[in-house]
């Protein structure tokens, strides 16, 4: 044992020598590796189907052109760009792999010792495997993080620190995989560029694990004005966002490839975005929202009656100004981004696995009070919000309130900037409504089928009967679908024949009427169609 304690006792001292020389060499932090390439997210715009397009930045000194980066991005295929920021200066070779060996056999690299030095400086902080000769003349090898440079030796660290003798080292190799990216410069004496020039190199991609899900609030202010606010809850599984612009998008662009990898990322093991692209909860969180994830669903802006046809009158006046409301929408007369509505969060920070409820806008809105009676429906109450803003709506749950009272929960659908969405408050109770028809007419035998087989023509009356007890006018529209050919309708009524529908025993169409009905008003409607039954 005594014996034992003796031998170790030069190794032990040797050690101790070697920490105390490294304390004053190269040690191993975040700054001590100027060539390696640390980014940072500046910027991600957030899509409603679970993507978000990153935007990294960092800063690296060249060697020969060339920079290291540590991480390879879970890019979707097709959508990885890396970049430099200079005018002058363009990205022209982007690798990865097992890494770079180095021989030093005065072949590859010098065989000496400041040339060693130097590429082991080149490679703090990186995964290496170093070959180095023995006093045997042996070769032997070790593989570790590379965390300090002294002198004499390299200190290498992975179960355990291993000093390695710098001035013996035949071959290194770096393990990881970090993207080797190279840079050319356009300028004259690009080639007798330094060791010491530094570029900004920016990398953008595609990439799943964010999402945001936008919510309205409707707050009734008086008769003919409203306050509508929009807030979006993000939900960030993708990657730390710290002091990061967040960018919110009404719109996903067309991705045609984004459930498939860039080439150069497959391989490669990235946890916490596969972690997030698997995530059950919000992939749930995503699929149950289906309606909402695109704007697919839009408030038809067709079928919304002319409000300015004649005999029609407006049952509310119309709203004031409301370009003194503050807000953040963008300017959407950029070219190409008519279909896009961005709503940006500068300097926010939302880590992996946090959730965050951000306030996009705030703004008063004009609206009108509308009765729509869909037969054989009830007659239904709502609110024709009209967007007078500058922004697109994107579809979204809302809630709509009066005071403190609630008056409906349903969804916002997507409207374009001038454009108008109903949305439900209840059950016209207020508009007493009611429906019959009777026949008024038969023409016997008016269309055969064959020699034996007769068809009449019948034609039916409809009555409808309408009561304001409002104590305001009330805007009524009125849609009655007919199983046959409407033929007139009183009152201005709009007649229309399906043309999907065109055979003589199949037709069908609609009766339509946008009127005004005043305090306490009551009206008759009548209609009329035809339609072919058998004859008995």
């Amino acid at each position: 044992m005594l014996l034992n304690l003796k031998r170790r006792l030069p190794v032990v001292a040797l050690l101790a020598l070697l920490l105390l020389i490294q304390s004053t060499s190269l040690q191993a932090s975040d700054d001590d590796n100027p060539h390696l390439l640390k980014t940072r997210t500046t910027s991600v715009s957030v899509f409603k189907n679970g993507m978000g397009f990153f935007t990294r930045e960092g800063t690296a000194q060249k060697r020969d052109g060339w920079v290291m980066a540590e991480q390879i991005p879970p890019a979707s295929f097709g959508t990885l760009a890396i970049y430099s920021t200079s005018p002058d200066e363009w990205v022209d070779i982007v690798g990865t792999g097992p890494g770079e060996v180095i021989e030093f056999n005065d072949v590859d690299q010098a065989n000496d010792q400041t040339t060693k030095r130097k590429r082991l400086a080149e490679s703090l902080n990186l995964s290496i495997e170093v070959a180095w000769q023995d006093k045997n003349e042996s070769t032997q090898t070790v593989a570790g993080k590379l965390v300090s440079i002294g002198p004499e030796y390299a200190i290498l660290t992975r179960q355990a620190n291993f000093a390695v003798p710098i001035e013996k080292i035949t071959r290194m190799q770096i393990l990881q995989m970090p993207l080797r990216i190279h840079l050319q410069n356009e300028t004259a004496n690009a080639d007798a560029e330094t060791d010491e020039a530094k570029s900004t190199i920016g990398i953008a991609y595609l990439s799943k694990g964010i999402t945001w899900i936008p919510e309205y609030t409707v707050r009734i202010l008086d008769d003919d004005t409203a306050e509508l606010t929009l807030r979006g809850t993000v939900i960030n599984e993708a990657e730390d966002l710290i002091h990061c612009n967040i960018n919110l998008v009404v719109g996903v662009p067309h991705f045609a490839h984004s459930d498939k990898m860039a080439p150069i990322a497959v391989g490669q093991t990235v946890r916490k975005i596969a972690a997030a692209s698997s995530n059950s909860m919000v992939q749930s969180q995503i699929m149950s929202r289906a309606a909402i994830v695109s704007n697919q669903q839009n408030a038809d802006q067709f079928a919304q009656l002319d409000t300015n046809a004649p005999g029609v009158e407006n049952a509310v006046g119309k709203s004031g100004s409301t370009a003194s409301v503050t807000n953040n929408l963008p300017d959407m007369s950029a070219s190409g981004a008519a279909d896009f509505t961005v709503y940006t969060k500068k300097d926010m920070t939302l880590r992996t696995g946090e959730r965050a409820i951000v306030t996009l806008f705030q703004k008063k809105i004009s609206f009108k009070h509308v009765y729509r009676w869909h037969a054989p429906k009830r007659m239904e109450h709502l609110l024709r919000l009209e967007n007078n803003t500058d922004s697109a709506w994107t579809t979204g749950p809302y809630l709509a309130l009066s005071e403190t009272q609630p008056l409906s929960e349903d969804l916002l659908l997507y409207t374009p900037r001038g454009g108008v969405c109903d949305i439900s408050v209840s059950s016209a109770i207020n508009i007493a409504h009611d429906k019959n028809e009777q026949e008024v007419d038969r023409d016997l035998k008016a269309h055969a089928v064959g020699s034996k087989k007769y068809y009449d023509r019948v034609t039916l009356e409809g009555k409808l009967k309408l009561r304001n007890f409002e104590k305001v006018p009330a805007r009524v529209l009125i849609r009655i679908p007919v199983e046959g050919k409407p033929t007139e309708a009183s009152n201005e009524g709009v007649v229309s024949v399906d043309a999907r529908n065109l055979k003589l025993l199949e037709r069908t169409g609609v009766v339509e009427w946008n009127l005004t009905l005043t305090p306490e008003q009551q009206l008759e409607l009548t209609y009329q169609y035809e339609k072919y039954v058998p004859s008995q």
